[in-house]
């Protein structure tokens, strides 16, 4: 580690170029500690935009970008850098593999010069070397008073494209991984599951990406749970203790939901939290599941998630973000569909797909109303219809039974327990069934209903 001393300022001192280079370096020096410890990993890329179109002519264009370097070198482009489009033909010779891109930035160095002076700030752009001025300065206004304006020479970093070929031997360079590139068929695109290392989560549009799914994956699950909720049955006697895990699988998602919204919504969080609060879900999802424990390890004798790594944060955020959806699909115990029955003239009807009419499905019709259970049950039986759509009418025409339906006293297993609610099994075995799975349309009927009536069919897996 190169130490910077604090430059010794005194009377009369006759003041050099050096005097005030060591000033800055020791500015930034003072930050070390706080950048290790307070913020630690904080350097990477904040914003990137590539040309995908310049990619089909193998030429690699980074046509803006916001980087902090590992010496905790800013370097916006464009802004206070230069950086020039290269080719990748005649680098990328294996193009069914993977291709790694980089960007480069000269380390300081403390024997030969770091600028270079050139006529034109294009002119600068490729050359080795950290920095690069013009020859005549930009005139800037005196911003304190009315003084007369002054040439100042700014410098500009001199950003490098690399390839994955050059990086090992560039040790005078601070290397960034940006990019990786894809062969697809006859297009070359940029990968989708490549993310570089980010000071910010909004750095990476695949990083944003996996959390985001991650988010909607939770949320989605929780909406589904929300439905074994229901304070008037956790008070009633007869309360179904099975549901107890579904209510604290909830409870955990609903923790954890909001709390996934809020580092969407703030884009400036740094990856590292991020990757904390994924693991933390898997800590509090493993309690409902056999699969791993609270670090991810499948029997507590091989490792859990990885640690998080700053410089490949692929591999454990696409393995914690799998584990999750694993642990999910464990406690999401529920009807493998639901479809509510609309109005359609006379009668309550829905289209079912082909995929869930499977004879290992069990199914069920959900009755909802607020009708006297006595009087719902009496009425049901003795006005109420279930069959195929296209035979629905003949059935009431002669008055023939459709779809046996069998009322249970208990709700089935897997089903939310709902007030006011009424279940019933339907004989998938029947031919009347049959023809409901052929045309792939239901069709419900009862005369004289209740105005508040709402019926479901649900599949189950058996």
């Amino acid at each position: 580690m190169k130490i910077h001393k604090p430059v010794y300022w005194h009377q009369g001192m006759f003041l050099q170029p050096q005097h005030f280079q060591l000033a800055d370096l020791h500015s930034q020096f003072q930050l070390k500690p706080f950048l290790d410890s307070g913020l630690q990993d904080f350097w990477g890329v904040g914003a990137l935009t590539i040309a995908e179109s310049a990619l089909g002519n193998q030429q690699l264009n980074v046509l803006s970008a916001e980087l902090l370097f590992r010496d905790h070198s800013y370097v916006v482009w464009p802004g206070n850098s230069i950086c020039k489009p290269r080719s990748f033909a005649s680098a990328w010779l294996d193009q069914s593999r993977p291709f790694n891109v980089y960007l480069g930035l000269k380390k300081l160095d403390t024997i030969e010069s770091n600028v270079a002076v050139v006529p034109q700030l294009e002119d600068g752009a490729g050359r080795n070397i950290r920095y690069v001025t013009t020859q005549q300065g930009d005139k800037l206004a005196d911003l304190y008073s009315d003084g007369p304006k002054a040439e100042i020479q700014s410098l500009h970093y001199v950003l490098q494209i690399l390839w994955e070929s050059e990086v090992e031997k560039l040790t005078d360079y601070n290397i960034l991984p940006i990019a990786r590139l894809e062969r697809q068929g006859e297009v070359i695109q940029l990968s989708r599951n490549f993310i570089p290392p980010c000071y910010i989560m909004g750095g990476s549009e695949s990083l944003m990406r996996v959390v985001r799914d991650v988010r909607d994956d939770l949320a989605g699950r929780a909406r589904q749970l929300e439905a074994y909720k229901s304070p008037r049955e956790i008070r009633k006697a007869e309360f179904d203790a099975s549901f107890l895990m579904f209510l604290l699988a909830l409870r955990t998602l609903n923790r954890y939901v909001p709390l996934l919204y809020q580092l969407t919504e703030s884009p400036q969080i740094h990856p590292r939290k991020v990757y904390d609060v994924l693991r933390q879900i898997v800590g509090e999802l493993s309690t409902f599941s056999e699969r791993c424990d609270m670090l991810g390890s499948p029997d507590g004798n091989h490792p859990g998630l990885p640690p998080y790594r700053h410089q490949d944060i692929a591999p454990g955020l696409f393995a914690v973000r799998d584990l999750i959806i694993n642990l999910l699909n464990e406690i999401s115990i529920g009807p493998d569909f639901l479809i509510a029955l609309e109005p359609s003239g006379e009668y309550l009807t829905a289209r079912l797909p082909k995929s869930l009419l499977e004879e290992r499905n069990r199914f069920y019709l959900i009755v909802r109303s607020d009708m006297a259970p006595d009087a719902l049950q009496a009425a049901f039986r003795a006005r109420a219809r279930l069959a195929e759509a296209g035979a629905l009418p003949l059935l009431i025409q002669r008055a023939l039974p459709g779809i046996t339906l069998t009322p249970l006293s208990s709700v089935p297993e897997g089903l939310p327990r709902r007030s006011c609610s009424f279940y019933f099994k339907i004989d998938s075995q029947s031919e009347a069934w049959r023809q409901v799975a052929q045309s792939c349309h239901i069709a419900f009927n009862w005369f004289d209903a209740p105005d508040d009536l709402n019926v479901e069919l649900v599949g189950v897996s058996r």
